[in-house]
């Protein structure tokens, strides 16, 4: 460790602009700290990594007017994830060997994060996800962290509510997207080890605007109920548009996508009726409610995602503040200090990481009745 000079000395070099070194464990303001961010800033996809980048910019804002990383201001280097995995490969490239970041937050699809998950941990760089729920990221490495639950959860727990309504034969229309393959081959896998049947399983790729074709093919078959797993809501919109065309009345489970402000504000009464499972998520909470404001205030609205996404997105930052300003800039002993997080309260609620790397969440299942998700009682 460098010697730590005497403060008179340490002035003396301030004054002169001469003071260009420092220990890590010291407050100094010498440094500008990178962190990287992989999300989707352009495609259908856009509206997430955007509002992933706004609650990071307040994030920025609040933590550098508040003397930063021990007097260090933080910057974000944006990369544009795309959403896919080709664009996460060329982000986190570029972050890790050009940039030099040693923390990034994203992906924020789950694919982004799974792409990048192997260059994050050969490096021994943290890669945060405030998104990304696929349930394969809970092995995707040491390094991999995410302080949003797994889609595990969530399919279970729809399978579950499924059956005991007494919906017994599915078909499975979901987009070929490493977040939506999982939760509806999770869905596929508890629905059938319950003596459910599915009777159709379907997927598009993410570039499909018709899907004529597949409903079709599902409202002439055995099937009762219908699971829709879209990545955004602006292609769950699409899809529910052309079951309304073809007289679709088969009862829908879908994801937290339903909830969007694209589909509740705009076309409310397409969804009516439709069973989804979202994070518990509780908005009366005194910091979630300040979170909230201020988001509201700088940028005008939430957009039409479901708001925990943008409150983990502005937690995640605050966590790598807290990690750096415990154990400094070290990757190993960053990582260490993640796994020991407990009872972390924060804008999204409180936060518990797991021996995974992976947020312990509790998901609830609601319905759209009259526009808004209400939560179904008694699900197994």
């Amino acid at each position: 460790m460098k010697k730590i000079m005497k403060l008179s000395f340490f002035m003396i070099l301030l004054i002169s602009g001469c003071a260009n070194t420092s220990s890590k464990e010291t407050s100094s303001p010498v440094h500008t700290i990178p962190i990287g961010f992989i999300g989707p800033l352009t495609g259908d996809a856009s509206s997430y990594g955007i509002a992933t980048k706004n609650a990071l910019e307040l994030a920025v804002q609040d933590i550098n007017t508040s003397g930063g990383i021990h007097g260090n201001p933080v910057k974000i280097i944006y990369e544009d994830g795309m959403c896919n995995g080709t664009g996460a490969t060329a982000a986190a490239q570029k972050l890790i060997n050009v940039d030099k970041v040693q923390y990034i937050i994203g992906g924020v699809c789950s694919g982004e994060t799974l792409t990048a998950a192997p260059l994050a941990e050969q490096s021994h760089t943290i890669l945060f996800s405030p998104s990304s729920g696929s349930p394969d990221i809970s092995t995707a490495g040491d390094f991999i962290f995410r302080n949003f639950p797994s889609d595990s959860s969530s399919a279970t727990k729809l399978a579950s509510l499924a059956l005991k309504k007494g919906y017994n034969t599915f078909a499975i229309l979901s987009e070929s997207t490493d977040y939506a393959q999982a939760f509806s081959n999770k869905f596929a896998d508890t629905f059938q080890k319950s003596m459910g049947t599915i009777s159709l399983q379907d997927s598009y790729p993410s570039t499909e605007t018709d899907w004529r074709s597949e409903l079709t093919k599902i409202k002439n078959s055995d099937a009762n109920a219908i699971l829709v797993v879209p990545q955004t809501p602006v292609k769950l919109l699409l899809i529910l548009r052309q079951m309304h065309e073809l007289g679709m009345k088969l009862p829908l489970f879908t994801s937290e996508s339903i909830a969007s402000e694209t589909i509740l504000q705009q076309n409310p009464s397409l969804a009516e009726g439709a069973y989804f499972a979202e994070p518990l998520f509780d908005d009366t909470r005194a910091q979630t409610k300040l979170f909230l404001k201020e988001y509201k205030t700088k940028y005008g609205n939430l957009g039409e995602l479901p708001p925990i996404y943008i409150a983990t997105a502005y937690d995640a930052l605050f966590i790598a503040k807290e990690a750096m300003e415990s154990v400094g800039e070290d990757t190993k002993k960053i990582k260490d200090y993640l796994y020991q997080i407990k009872n972390r309260e924060g804008a999204a609620g409180v936060l518990t990481i797991d021996q995974n790397g992976d947020a312990e969440f509790e998901y609830v299942v609601k319905q759209i009745q009259n526009g808004k998700g209400q939560t179904v009682e008694d699900v197994p």
